[in-house]
């Protein structure tokens, strides 16, 4: 895929004595960038300072992903981003540290006025291969617009989202809250940073927008899909258009926007279509429970493979340690020689793997051409253990999973005791 239009706009908005908002377009990385600052301009400045003197790293990694889009290389882009904003966010700190010196040996400071501190939040994204990344810290976002559809990839790190997440607030209050300004974590203003790293299969045509919370805030999903229709696929009106409305809102804050489409390379991967991982991991069991968003932070954790009729995706007896979620097609499951049930798209299998090592119980084989996406015992400990609080949410899942098929055993051998106790079913177990 390539990047075939692109465009940044940013405003100081109606009330702002300045633009602490900064944007960055390298469509040849390429990389695009949205940094909303706060004490002054240098903080979203040196945001963009810092990823575009590390952006040559993103083609290599966009390489690797092209060549072998396995886990490891489309990981290897999360953590590319992670050490990046930690060193963004250091800098920030760092020169907000050297500017408060200074101000110190020019007056004296029962005289001069309490600085703002400073800080910034970050939405990044890129394009490798047949996937968009999204990183972001704060309450900058990230949308996609794809076949008239308006959806937003990130989950803001604020209290009222926090609150809304745990059901304390409903989305009306959520809307008029005021702390969805009131960051849980920024660059420059907390030690650690957790960064959210969100991974897209990208389709030809798609329109990614990342915006400061000038804009999201004062124009809503629902207006700024109409926007896009309006504009019939120039960027440029799009990104004008979006800014105007939220001037006319009221403009309480810098605006910025950075728009880019996505196109196909050549024939090839214009005839390919994107795998909807958050559709079919919404099928499951163990992801039915996250948002949209969250499936895209677990998504480089899976495997993605196609398995060509009568291939086998594992085999009774041998040792396995990898879940599987149809996507397409039909696998057969068996035991010995007896069919014991299809899977199509949306089922799954080897839940248990994830707790536990073990021998397999049934042969997984591809009816037909299947696409299939696997997540390993290693990759799923390693949700748990990198982002904790999603991990829990995957686990409790598990656990009452692999509890149901206790019961359900327990059931089973307690009918088989009636039967072969002639009644006496305790006695026999």
């Amino acid at each position: 895929m390539q990047i075939s239009s692109s465009v940044v706009l940013t405003d100081v908005g109606q009330r702002m004595s300045q633009n602490e908002d900064a944007v960055q377009a390298l469509p040849a990385v390429p990389l695009f960038v949205v940094a909303d600052g706060t004490g002054g301009t240098a903080p979203a400045r040196t945001c963009l300072e810092v990823l575009s003197r590390k952006a040559d790293a993103l083609v290599e990694l966009g390489r690797r992903v092209a060549s072998n889009a396995d886990t490891t290389a489309r990981l290897a882009v999360g953590r590319f981003f992670e050490g990046a904003l930690a060193e963004a966010g250091r800098a920030v700190r760092d020169g907000a540290a050297e500017r408060a010196a200074a101000r110190a040996l020019e007056a004296d400071e029962d005289d001069a006025p309490p600085a703002q501190a400073e800080a910034a939040t970050v939405v990044a994204a890129t394009v490798l291969g047949r996937f968009a990344y999204i990183a972001h810290v704060g309450n900058a976002r990230a949308y996609l617009y794809r076949q008239g559809r308006l959806r937003c990839l990130t989950i803001d790190h604020t209290l009222a989202m926090q609150q809304l997440r745990r059901g304390e607030i409903s989305v009306k209050e959520f809307a008029a809250s005021p702390y969805r300004k009131t960051l849980t974590q920024a660059l420059g203003a907390t030690p650690s940073l957790h960064p959210d790293i969100a991974e897209v299969q990208i389709a030809p045509g798609d329109v990614f927008m990342l915006c400061s919370d000038g804009l999201h805030r004062a124009v809503n999903d629902r207006e700024a899909a109409k926007v896009f229709a309006a504009s019939d696929g120039d960027l440029d009106a799009t990104a004008r258009g979006l800014v105007a409305l939220a001037n006319t809102a009221g403009g309480k804050d810098n605006i910025s926007v950075a728009l880019f489409r996505v196109d196909a390379l050549d024939a090839v991967t214009d005839e390919a279509t994107a795998v909807d991982v958050v559709r079919a991991l919404g099928q499951v069991f163990l992801f039915r429970d996250l948002s949209e968003a969250e499936r895209l932070l677990v998504a480089p954790y899976f495997e993605q493979r196609t398995y060509a009729a009568g291939e086998s995706l594992c085999r009774e007896g041998e040792l396995g340690d990898s879940f599987f979620v149809i996507v397409s097609g039909t696998v057969d499951v068996t035991h010995g020689k007896a069919q014991l049930i299809e899977l199509g798209p949306g089922s799954y299998a080897g839940e248990i793997a994830l707790a536990r090592e073990g021998p397999r119980t049934a042969s997984l084989t591809a009816r037909e051409d299947s696409e299939v996406l696997i997540l390993t015992r290693a990759r799923f400990i390693e949700i748990v253990r990198r982002r904790p609080r999603l991990g829990a949410r995957l686990v409790m899942p598990l656990v009452a999973n692999v509890g149901d098929r206790i019961v359900d055993l327990r059931s089973r051998l307690h009918t088989i005791g009636v039967v072969i106790a002639g009644g006496d079913g305790d006695a026999a177990l």
